[in-house]
């Protein structure tokens, strides 16, 4: 078992936290070994703010999974979301000797370095440097540069930073339930392993995840990232919404969107009623299917602005970004998807989790996306590592990566050759 490749993957989310143990068999397919969720009280807004309610859950979520797997899960990969991460385009010219000469892997190694060298504010941190392509000579738009000869090479990149307060709330709350993070991975990026196909991100298509304190928007282009962004709005503030709308318990709001919401009021018949119980009247009140869509339908509207407005930027305006592809629990809500087909005017589908053998059926859920692409994205872009032992194990997967801890004596950086496995 020490020698074997083993990932635990957690998702720590503002409803509910999710962890996941997977194995790589010799077949280099993923297989599921456990799985465990449990109910998350310490966020709000998709932010901590109770760092033990936070630690508890994950020790539980942590606990199911290393009972259903039999494996004790001692270190993991982490999600991280929210509006606190910040994604920019960046060009930069690659020290090399002077001649033409072909490109090789030390000169991969040194863009990913020079890419990774830019002045950030004391709160904020590096976590990704991802390639777009390169530019050899003047020969913009290679993907693969290796064996190619130029005397001079440029690297064009986006890079993802956030905020050292979540990261490190995040990464406390991890180490009080008794795991090692080892590399905190942008969910933006790494849900679209879990639910897009190639095709899709080769083509160009627009990710939106509905987690429970935020959107998460992603867009991919020619196989890889290009943009990312996020606003405040999940499915706590659909829930939000009818609690105040009807003066009734949040928890009573959350089983009211879950059993008789709705998205699509008008085609409610006002004769489908229903039973709530406001906290300040003594009897319980009668109000109509179509009065609780039409509160979920006034949110719904104005999360599809909140994209599109994070959508209107320069370099998206030319792409043929015609498909949408949503995930997450906030996304399951009855209309949601005829409504965002109409008020985004694109192709809409639901993605579920895929890639991960063994998944139960209960699981092939939207909910669990984000926690099955991290997994997904740990053994196709960091070093062969065991999550249940002591030991880490370098192998030919291995690409620049690093992880920053509080005392600062590495770098939170984590890149990856295009089209290397």
């Amino acid at each position: 078992m020490i020698q074997d490749d083993y990932r635990a993957a957690i998702d720590v989310g503002t409803t509910k936290v999710c962890a996941i143990l997977s194995r790589k068999r010799v077949d280099r397919r993923v297989e599921l070994l456990g799985i465990g969720v449990a109910p998350n009280k310490g966020m709000l807004r998709g932010a901590v703010n109770d760092v033990d309610a936070v630690a508890q859950a994950v020790q539980e979520a942590v606990t199911r999974a290393s009972a259903d797997s039999g494996v004790a899960i001692s270190r993991a990969y982490v999600g991280l979301t929210g509006t606190h991460l910040e994604s920019n385009h960046r060009w930069n010219n690659v020290p090399r000797d002077t001649g033409v000469r072909a490109v090789t892997e030390t000169d991969i190694s040194a863009a990913l370095r020079t890419a990774s060298r830019l002045e950030l504010n004391a709160d904020r941190r590096l976590l990704h440097v991802i390639p777009r392509s390169y530019s050899l000579d003047g020969l913009h738009g290679v993907r693969n540069p290796l064996g190619m000869h130029s005397s001079e090479l440029h690297i064009e990149s986006m890079v993802i930073t956030g905020s050292n307060d979540h990261i490190f709330a995040i990464q406390d709350a991890v180490r009080k339930a008794g795991v090692e993070p080892m590399n905190m991975v942008v969910e933006p990026l790494s849900t679209a392993e879990s639910v897009l196909t190639s095709d899709e991100k080769e083509d160009g298509v627009i990710l939106i995840d509905v987690g429970g304190g935020a959107t998460d928007i992603s867009v991919f282009h020619e196989g890889t990232i290009i943009h990312t962004a996020a606003v405040p709005v999940g499915g706590h503030h659909f829930t939000n919404d009818l609690s105040i709308a009807f003066s009734i318990e949040f928890e009573d709001a959350e089983r009211l969107k879950l059993d008789k919401g709705t998205c699509a009021p008008d085609a409610s018949s006002m004769k489908e009623h229903v039973t709530i119980k406001p906290v300040n009247l003594p009897d319980p009140l009668t109000v109509t299917k179509r009065e609780v869509g039409q509160v979920l339908r006034d949110r719904a509207q104005e999360l599809f602005r909140m994209v599109l407005l994070k959508l209107d930027s320069e370099h998206l305006q030319e792409l043929p970004l015609e498909r949408i592809v949503f995930t997450g629990g906030g996304s399951k809500l009855q209309g949601f998807e005829p409504l965002a087909r109409y008020m985004l005017q694109r192709k809409i589908r639901q993605g579920v989790p895929r890639g991960l053998d063994g998944l139960p059926e209960v699981n092939r859920d939207p909910a669990y996306a984000a926690a099955a692409g991290i997994t997904l994205w740990g053994y196709r872009n960091l070093p062969h590592e065991s999550h249940v032992t002591g030991s880490r194990k370098a192998s030919k997967q291995q690409v620049y990566t690093g992880v920053e801890e509080r005392s600062g004596k590495k770098s939170a950086l984590t890149g990856w050759i295009p089209g290397r496995k």
